[in-house]
């Protein structure tokens, strides 16, 4: 009877032990399986006939279409999700979004050149469901050309004394087989004068831009008009600026001491340049009296440096003065520079 017992456990553990080992093959049968069947998983992959199209040249205002076609070489099903464009063209997708295997589709690209001129890239890319490459980057490229160029695109007459002239010269360029005719080139600004250089090329023109008889100290700028034949640039605008100085510079124009507590001492600097020499400084006064300066020579170059401060019991408010310069200068006989700012207590 206990030899029978000890066999009936014997037995029961040979089969607990081969229903186990069953059970992991089991389980070990099914991941190689899903691993398979992983590898065997269709994906879509989504290729391209070209990466770059270059459109060469175009005129500015003018426009140029292109269709990027691709296809799918996968096995899964293509999606695409969007097409998202850099500023300057616009992309779409004029084919279906979804594509079977050997599929094919078309991304249609513009790119409008508007008043932009030189080299120009633009970029698409293609948001797909491609795990390999879901986001597909396409790119344009070319030269936006002008029918007239005008050299320099800005007129720098940099400064002028009062009482002297400045002269300019521009460029103006047109491509000979659009046969551009340039009408007239003028300015609204009085003090401006344009006069044409007899030039030897039909498709060049020179202009001489003279600014003269300016009345007043300081920045000016303007626009000088290029009129011509070409429907597509009608007007050219040529900005220009520039300074007219008298015999003496200063900065700043206005003394700005802010808003401040009674009792700091609070400093600020006029720096006083002679653009002619043999000008001086005769005397300075100041409006009202509680403020102080002190002049001094700036690095032995002749320039001033004055520093201007409030007396420390000045009354709380706010601070309205001026600060005069007399020169000897005809031009600039007397500089005024306004102060402001105001006292806290």
């Amino acid at each position: 009877m206990g030899k029978l017992k000890i066999c009936l456990i014997i037995s029961i553990q040979i089969l607990t032990f081969f229903v186990k080992s069953h059970s992991i093959l089991a389980t070990d049968n099914k991941i190689i399986e899903n691993i398979i069947q992983g590898e065997k998983e269709e994906k879509p992959k989504i290729i391209f006939e070209e990466q770059i199209y270059n459109f060469g040249k175009i005129y500015i205002g003018e426009s140029i279409n292109h269709g990027f076609k691709f296809k799918n070489l996968g096995d899964g099903e293509l999606i695409v999700n969007n097409v998202k464009s850099t500023c300057g063209c616009t992309a779409a997708l004029v084919s279906k979004n979804k594509l079977t295997k050997d599929e094919e589709g078309q991304v249609e690209v513009k790119f409008n050149a508007g008043h932009y001129v030189g080299k120009v890239t633009k970029s698409v890319v293609v948001n797909s469901n491609d795990p390999e490459n879901p986001k597909y980057k396409l790119t344009i490229t070319g030269e936006v050309i002008e029918d007239v160029s005008v050299g320099p695109k800005q007129i720098n007459f940099g400064i002028i004394r009062k009482g002297d002239n400045c002269t300019k010269s521009i460029e103006i360029k047109t491509v000979p087989e659009l046969k551009i005719e340039i009408k007239k080139v003028e300015s609204p600004n009085p003090y401006i004068s344009i006069t044409k250089n007899d030039t030897q090329d039909d498709n060049k023109y020179n202009y001489l831009v003279t600014i003269s008889g300016y009345d007043y100290i300081g920045k000016f700028n303007g626009i000088v008009f290029v009129y011509t034949s070409s429907n597509k640039q009608e007007r050219i605008d040529i900005p220009f600026s520039g300074e007219v100085v008298g015999d003496v510079t200063f900065y700043p124009e206005i003394l700005y001491f802010g808003s401040f507590k009674k009792g700091q001492d609070i400093q600020k600097t006029v720096i006083v340049n002679f653009v002619n020499k043999n000008v001086k400084i005769e005397k300075i006064e100041t409006e009202p009296r509680n403020i102080n300066y002190i002049v001094s020579e700036l690095n032995n170059t002749g320039t001033k440096k004055i520093d201007v401060n409030l007396s420390k019991d000045s009354t709380v408010g706010k601070i309205t003065g001026s600060l005069k310069i007399y020169t000897n200068s005809i031009l600039q006989p007397v500089i005024n520079i306004p102060i402001n700012g105001e006292i806290k207590g």
